[in-house]
């Protein structure tokens, strides 16, 4: 699975929680500096490099855009560039925000996804990258302190 966009604090934790699903490989591609588990593929790039997102879109069976509203329409002109050059069909741009304020912007983004004739889905915020994947991040072991010691149960 490829992410893409940058990472907040939440998204930072959330796609942390998706490296613990043992079925997934997780590639992120993010202009943001962050620290992530060893077992997630990190490139520092900018969303909107055509070429690195091409190439980081080479072999992968979903795609999740996490994308400002702000910057949606830029940015799924980019996305639809990589998947056509790739043969990727479909993909799942998530919102970060839940702005309503630039109706434009999210009616121009569906307009070229459906021009390049992808499958997409259009959610808004993390949870539904969930749903639609069919799987929940499996939070990180949890060991349980005793309340008496303050001290590790077990």
């Amino acid at each position: 699975m490829l992410i893409i966009g940058a990472l907040d604090t939440t998204a930072q934790r959330y796609v942390d929680d998706l490296s613990h699903n043992q079925q997934l490989q997780l590639t992120v591609y993010t202009p943001s500096r962050v620290r992530l588990s060893a077992s997630i593929h990190a490139l520092t790039e900018e969303t909107l490099d055509e070429g690195g997102l091409t190439a980081a879109m080479l072999d992968q069976d979903v795609v999740v855009a996490l994308v400002p509203t702000i910057r949606l329409t830029a940015t799924v002109k980019t996305l639809v560039t990589a998947a056509s050059a790739t043969g990727t069909r479909s993909l799942m741009i998530s919102r970060t925000d839940d702005m309503d304020d630039l109706p434009g912007e999210i009616r121009r983004a569906r307009q070229q996804l459906a021009n390049a004739q992808l499958h997409y889905d259009f959610i808004t915020g993390l949870g539904g990258i969930g749903t639609l994947l069919g799987s929940t991040p499996a939070p990180g072991e949890v060991v349980p302190i005793d309340p008496f010691t303050d001290q590790q149960a077990g």
